[in-house]
This record gives structure tokens, C-alpha cells and sequence, in this order.
């Protein structure tokens, strides 16, 4: 099983906390970034399951819906569990980046595979 997948996409969560935290001038320490990018990771764990997502990790389809669901979900339990904002520029914000991060990194790994293959071929 192909497990590895969950690594780029927990960096793409951590670098969006990052980048959002950092942005806005807040004084950060760990817990602060923890609890920040914790609806997040549970949202992508809960959607990885859900989606069986390991058995087409690099699939663009998986990354998609394994980032609406972890958009989803992140919002969810931010808002009822964490009892943090949600405010609707956050959503489109953390949306986005979450989205185009999950498809993005995707997209760079098939056209790596291309290539790949592309001069494995012309080799033989």
C-alpha cells in the first residue's frame, strides 16, 4: 500500500497554517500551528480513509475530492470541535491553497512520470 501520499499532503496543510499564521503577523509558537492545522489533518486522515486514498494516491480525481473532504471536514471541526471562526474569505482562502496544493503537488508527480517513461521508452 502506497502510504506515502499523506506526507505531501500534511506539508501542504502545514505550509498553508504557516504561511496564513506568518501573513497575518500572529505570534506563533507550536501549539498555536498545532492547533491551527489540527481540523485540517484530521479532515485529510478522516477523508483518506473514507476515500481509500492510498489505493490511487497519485490519481488527480483522489487528490481533489481528498482535498474537498479535508477542506470539509477541516471546516467542520474547526468550527464545532475547535470552536474557531470560519469566517467565509478563511474558507475560500484555505480552500484554495488546500486544493490547488493537494491537485498541484499531483500534477507535478504525472508529469515527472512522463518524463520518466518518455526516456525509459526512447532507452530501450
Amino acid at each position: 500500500m502506497h502510504r506515502w501520499f499523506w506526507i505531501p499532503d500534511a506539508l501542504v496543510i502545514i505550509a498553508f497554517v504557516v504561511i496564513g499564521r506568518e501573513d497575518h503577523g500572529f505570534v506563533s509558537d507550536a501549539s498555536d500551528y498545532a492547533r491551527v492545522a489540527a481540523p485540517f489533518l484530521l479532515g485529510l486522515a478522516v477523508s483518506g480513509v473514507a476515500l481509500r486514498a492510498w489505493r490511487n494516491p497519485l490519481d488527480l480525481s483522489t487528490g481533489l475530492f481528498l482535498a474537498l473532504g479535508t477542506v470539509l471536514i477541516g471546516m467542520l471541526a474547526r468550527r464545532f470541535i475547535w470552536d474557531d471562526g470560519t469566517a467565509r474569505s478563511f474558507v475560500l482562502v484555505a480552500s484554495g491553497f488546500i486544493v490547488a496544493g493537494m491537485v498541484g503537488w499531483r500534477l507535478v508527480a504525472a508529469g515527472i512520470r512522463r518524463i520518466v517513461s518518455a526516456r525509459r521508452t526512447s532507452t530501450v
